[in-house]
């Protein structure tokens, strides 16, 4: 249950490491730094902050179970919503692939992987691909590795002292992957409705070659983005075991959000542009970039939580502030 800002840098979460954020009633308020020192402290502390929660160590681990989980994750969703897709899409399969286009970034080469997820959904779809239920029970447990790492490590980066058991955790795990696939079937289904509507705007206003180029394009953007910083917003709202306030989730889901797009663009642009595929290595040069995308994506997520911690922190401590010197007047 959310109670609003923190009063204290202890209530916000901090622990003896943020000892020296403490004010004496004689000591002058931070407040009145100038703009860059304040900018410069608050980009110092988040560098230490990552540092002390071994950003890097966490990373490496986020981004193990992102290919640990995500060909069961797919899989599940995949099986248990074969039926409803085909009962609304025409290719069910084009549009989890054209998902999938959307959110990673551009890969060349001979590894084609929107081509492959299309092929293997459309293969398990013209199978009747129904899950039995230990099938899905066990693609379920696989995938709950992702969360349990993600858990782990929200629970450093925002120093939460609450913790669920082993078995509590399980289960809570369990219900996330479920909840993620209605989601992510949700999504779809909004998705096909605004991409909908958008085509009826178009004919409406017949719009036609550059223009209607833009308008797609523009629109696709906007639902690619929306849908990812809905998606970290869940994340770190729900998966601590202590509620993060909404602010602090806000501030961390835009900045994951658009970190997410500045590496999407970027090593779009490094295997669209620069990658020489000629090369005996070529291959191996998309699955290196798409690891190393995986990785600086879980960094990012990393210090996403982060910043909005240093944040709630440093707002924490103007309230103190504010209250020490207030009173003290």
């Amino acid at each position: 249950m959310e109670t609003g800002t923190p009063s204290s840098p202890t209530e916000a979460g901090g622990g003896p490491e943020d000892t020296e954020f403490a004010f004496g009633p004689s000591e002058p308020p931070h407040l009145l730094a100038p703009r860059p020192h304040r900018a410069w402290a608050f980009l110092k502390r988040v560098l230490i902050k990552a540092d002390e929660d071994a950003i890097f160590f966490m990373g490496g681990a986020i981004s193990f179970n992102v290919l640990v989980a995500f060909v069961p994750l797919l899989l599940f969703t995949v099986g248990v919503s074969g039926m409803v897709l085909s009962a609304r899409f025409v290719d069910p399969a084009t549009v989890v692939a054209t998902f999938l286009e959307q959110t990673v970034p551009a890969i060349r080469g001979d590894v084609n992987l929107s081509a492959q997820v299309r092929t293997e959904i459309s293969a398990l779809l013209a199978q009747g691909a129904n899950l039995t239920l230990l099938g899905a029970a066990l693609l379920v447990w696989f995938s709950t590795r992702l969360v349990g790492t993600l858990r782990t490590a929200l629970k450093e980066i925002f120093d939460i002292s609450q913790t669920r058991n082993l078995v509590a955790g399980k289960i809570y795990d369990i219900e996330v992957v479920l909840v993620g696939g209605l989601l992510f079937l949700l999504n779809l289904w909004l998705t096909a409705g605004v991409r909908a509507a958008r085509d009826y705007g178009v004919d409406l206003l017949g719009l036609e070659g550059n223009a209607l180029s833009l308008v797609q394009s523009g629109s696709a953007h906007v639902l690619a983005f929306l849908s990812i910083w809905v998606l970290f917003l869940g994340i770190y709202r729900y998966l601590p075991a202590r509620r993060i306030p909404w602010r602090a989730a806000l501030i961390a889901a835009t900045f994951t959000a658009v970190v997410h797009e500045i590496l999407k663009g970027g090593f779009g642009w490094y295997v669209t542009s620069v990658a020489n595929y000629r090369t005996a290595y070529g291959n191996l040069i998309s699955l290196a970039v798409l690891f190393f995308w995986i990785y600086y994506e879980a960094l990012g997520f990393i210090l996403g939580g982060e910043v909005a911690q240093v944040w709630t922190m440093r707002r924490a401590r103007k309230i103190q502030i504010r209250e020490v010197h207030g009173g003290g007047g």
